[in-house]
């Protein structure tokens, strides 16, 4: 039974350009990437009250781990029209950690990230549609 929505087509805080992926913390926060560029992760209560935007390039798939470490698909396009795809970690406070992975075909090479997702022992499985395979990247 439908509840309530939140977020709406936007440039501000908590407003939305292409909404795409969602996922959930430990503590119920809701993270929504809006896939555009320089669009971000918008984190909310599960209540809809917006509380943040993650600062990233042009995210698309988010997955968040059991500890709240939130990683995500991240693109830009290089000077060769190129769709750069690489994954982005953030701590729990939301603070860069790093990022892994280049353009490419080769083993910890992205080329059309689509998909995340995180085991409870910490292994991330990527989707790629332009290389058409499931990475799996231990940490």
């Amino acid at each position: 039974m439908f509840s309530f929505t939140f977020g709406c087509k936007g440039s501000n805080p908590g407003q939305f350009q292409k909404p795409r992926y969602i996922a959930m913390d430990s503590s119920d926060r809701v993270y929504v990437t809006d896939s555009i560029d320089d669009g971000g992760i918008s984190v909310f209560s599960e209540d809809g009250n917006f509380i943040k935007k993650i600062n990233c390039s042009k995210p698309f798939a988010i997955t968040i781990a059991s500890d709240d470490y939130v990683i995500t698909g991240d693109s830009y396009i290089n000077e060769r029209d190129d769709d750069v795809d690489y994954l982005v970690v953030f701590s729990p406070s939301h603070q860069l950690v790093g990022k892994f992975g280049v353009y490419g075909p080769g083993k910890g090479h992205f080329n059309g990230l689509l998909g995340i997702a995180i085991n409870s022992s910490g292994t991330i499985f990527v989707t790629e549609v332009c290389n058409r395979r499931l990475q799996v990247i231990n940490t």
